[in-house]
This record gives C-alpha cells, sequence and structure tokens, in this order.
C-alpha cells in the first residue's frame, strides 16, 4: 500500500499554497467586492480556478482519510506516536 501520511502532508501543503495563490490574486490586481466576491479582470489568474484547486484537494485529502481510516475514523481520538 502507498504511504497515506505522505500524502496527505502533500495534500496540506497543497491546500496552504492554493491559500498562497489567492493572496498571489489579490496582489497581482483582483479586488474583493463588497458581496466577497473576487473580480480579476486586472490578473492573469481567475480565482474560480483557485476555488476549484481548493475543492478537489480537500476532497482528495478527506477521501485518504477515510479509505485510511474508514468514515468512523474522521472523528476518532488518534493514537499517540510511537518514538
Amino acid at each position: 500500500m502507498f504511504n497515506t501520511n505522505a500524502l496527505h502532508n502533500l495534500l496540506n501543503v497543497s491546500i496552504t499554497l492554493s491559500a498562497l495563490i489567492v493572496a498571489i490574486l489579490l496582489a497581482t490586481g483582483c479586488a474583493q467586492l463588497a458581496d466577497g466576491t473576487l473580480e480579476c479582470s486586472q490578473s492573469f489568474v481567475g480565482p474560480s480556478y483557485t476555488a476549484a484547486a481548493v475543492a478537489a484537494l480537500s476532497a482528495l485529502k478527506i477521501a485518504v482519510n477515510i479509505m485510511r481510516d474508514g468514515i468512523s475514523g474522521l472523528i476518532k481520538p488518534q493514537p499517540p506516536v510511537d518514538k
């Protein structure tokens, strides 16, 4: 079986990087409108791509958790780490 812990942590890093992308969108010309949406006509990347990436990575992370620990594993306490 593949290393689900490494994949889980890779997904955590990817989700964090996607938040950085939102910050980059804001820095490259996107503006947040009064209703909370991003207007990016001045930016080279649209916010819908970032939102889709965050959603896909988050769903994949939850799927890995379910594959590894089952549905009940999403809420059970984790065992201590052996040293």
